[in-house]
């Protein structure tokens, strides 16, 4: 099956078998590595990638349901000015993910932030509870996600508000 969809902002197109993983087709035919693939059963978060913006886990999709569509793994993401907000947000909370998961929890943070600009409390549990490595602590995630999104309120909105 040939698939086109648009990957960290370049249209692509593959023949692949239609019921192969996105994560194989990431790592594998695009030498895109950030997204780790940890449990396989969509429970771990390592795999996680934006899908049309919302966040995903890669290896519980099967590559036809990318057709037509915008993947958006942690390499096209470094390249935005959204990464810089969660970046500061992360070192204010001195926080360092592992090389295993720091690419699911930023872009779990990017999707927490993005849909809730002011986090609530049970907003920051539901993110923090997406990923699950334990290379940092709750609290010092959840305080990474927070200053994260006073980051990008800030740059979106003025030092005023």
């Amino acid at each position: 099956m040939r698939l086109s969809f648009v990957l960290n902002g370049e249209p692509v197109s593959i023949q692949v078998q239609p019921n192969t993983r996105l994560i194989e087709v990431l790592r594998k035919d695009f030498a895109l590595t950030g997204a780790r693939p940890g449990c396989l059963y969509g429970t771990c978060g390592f795999c996680s990638i934006l899908l049309n913006g919302e966040l995903a886990l890669s290896c519980m999709i099967p590559v036809f349901r990318v057709h037509n569509c915008e993947v958006t793994t942690i390499e096209g993401f470094m390249e935005t000015r959204e990464f810089r907000d969660i970046e500061i947000g992360f070192l204010r909370a001195g926080t360092v993910p592992c090389a295993f998961c720091a690419s699911a929890k930023v872009l779990t943070t990017h999707w927490a932030i993005t849909s809730h600009p002011t986090p609530s409390p049970a907003d920051l549990k539901r993110a923090v509870a997406a990923v699950q490595c334990r290379c940092t602590s709750y609290g010092r995630y959840a305080n990474a996600i927070r200053y994260s999104a006073e980051v990008r309120r800030k740059r979106l909105h003025g030092r005023g508000r």
